[in-house]
């Protein structure tokens, strides 16, 4: 393999081509949440997001106040 770098532009393009690609063989047909709203779009920007979403998603206030 050649010392070239690819340009942050080849990138993008290789980029565009693949998501174009994937497009037109359906790959982003039928996903998840598909026509759903994001979650919490609306809400203000909260540093700690990820740690209560975590801790909904693995039920941790629950255990933490003993109410397995």
């Amino acid at each position: 393999m050649s010392q070239e770098r690819l340009t942050r532009r080849t990138v993008e393009r290789v980029a565009e081509n693949r998501i174009r690609e994937a497009m037109e063989n359906g790959e982003f047909e039928n996903l998840p949440g598909l026509g759903k709203p994001i979650p919490d779009i609306d809400e203000p920007y909260d540093p700690m997001w990820w740690v209560k979403q975590w801790f909904r998603r693995e039920k941790l206030a629950q255990v933490m106040a003993g109410k397995e």
